[in-house]
């Protein structure tokens, strides 16, 4: 028997794919089923979009899941090499600023952005530029 549910005083067709719950429109498919089968010739619920979670589905990764359940260093590794590719990623030894009392995450050179403007770039450029100065007096 298939499912049926009332609705507005009148019996519709469930569809026929497990787990579905919306009106069968065709076939016995509601539209999003209908179309998998008409494009691929089977049910495909690997290529089904996945109600977005909290955190990347991968193990042991915290980041916010961007897209298909990852966060956007595993997405693009699906969609760049069609599988994850744990081989290919960095090991980071620093995860936060290195300093003290910074808690945002390490963008180049153990700072964060802001710290490495303040901290490293600017003066180094202030360096280079008194060296500049002291060349031209010479």
């Amino acid at each position: 028997m298939q499912n049926r549910k009332l609705v507005a005083g009148k019996w519709r067709l469930l569809c026929r794919s497990k787990e579905c719950g919306r009106e069968a429109r065709t076939a016995g498919y509601c539209p999003r089923h209908y179309q998998q089968i008409r494009r691929h010739g089977r049910l495909t619920p690997e290529r089904e979009y996945h109600r977005r979670g909290e955190r990347c589905t991968v193990e042991h990764c915290q980041d916010p899941q961007i897209a298909k359940g990852y966060c956007f260093r595993h997405y693009q590794q699906t969609r760049r090499y069609g599988r994850l590719t744990p081989e290919r990623e960095r090991v980071y030894g620093r995860i936060h600023c290195r300093v003290p009392g910074c808690e945002q995450r390490h963008s180049s050179r153990g700072y964060c952005k802001r710290h490495y403007m303040s901290e490293y770039y600017l003066p180094r450029l202030a360096d280079e530029a008194g060296q500049a100065a002291v060349a031209a007096q010479a």
